[in-house]
């Protein structure tokens, strides 16, 4: 397999259509220094092996032109979603192959993450206000992994299944077992002085 070094940046090699990010069977053979029509066999071998739900999903065949010297022709591609282009280059074997997958998930998230941020055609940002008085006095913006509620709220989001990881429940307990115990030993510290 003759792979190339990366040379490409995450925004040319996966692209935001619509509310999917893909990239191109085209940018696939370019990127792990393959044939185009190898890649596309694969591509074919895919959609007749795996099932329709899947590949329909994940595939899309479309012509581009390309400049071929003066002439133009067209040429065959597919679009693929990353879960598409996860099942195609699951055969791809090597260090170097390694490497250029998690470059090309990486990527993938990154589109991912910008189209996450975004609500076409205007940028999403959340925001809190405070009002005094009928009038605005501050404003902050706030992350996507940011919440405000109030206090008597708090337990019902905890409750709440999938709301909060594992990790954040665990530290979530541990802080309040260490302010429980900080309480009743000034309870007792008070109790004993009293």
């Amino acid at each position: 397999m003759n792979l190339q070094q990366p040379k490409n940046t995450p925004a040319q090699l996966v692209f935001i259509n619509g509310q999917q990010t893909i990239t191109s069977s085209l940018i696939v053979a370019d990127y792990f220094g393959k044939m185009h029509k190898n890649v596309l066999r694969k591509i074919e071998e895919i959609l007749v092996e795996a099932p329709s739900e899947f590949t329909s999903a994940h595939f899309r065949a479309n012509v581009q032109n390309q400049q071929v010297g003066t002439a133009t022709r067209d040429l065959k591609c597919y679009q693929l979603t990353k879960d598409g282009f996860m099942f195609l280059v699951m055969g791809f074997t090597g260090a170097k192959a390694a490497e250029l997958k998690i470059n090309f998930i990486n990527a993938f998230n990154e589109a991912q993450a910008r189209l996450s941020r975004t609500q076409s055609p205007f940028e999403r940002q959340r925001m809190l206000f405070t009002w005094e008085g009928g009038k605005i006095v501050s404003s902050q913006p706030i992350d996507d992994d940011q919440f405000v509620t109030r206090r008597d709220k708090l337990v019902n989001y905890i409750r709440e299944p999938r709301f909060l990881s594992l990790e954040q429940l665990i530290e979530i307990s541990e802080a309040a077992n260490q302010q429980i115990a900080c309480i009743a030993r000034i309870g007792r510290e008070q109790a004993r002085l009293g």
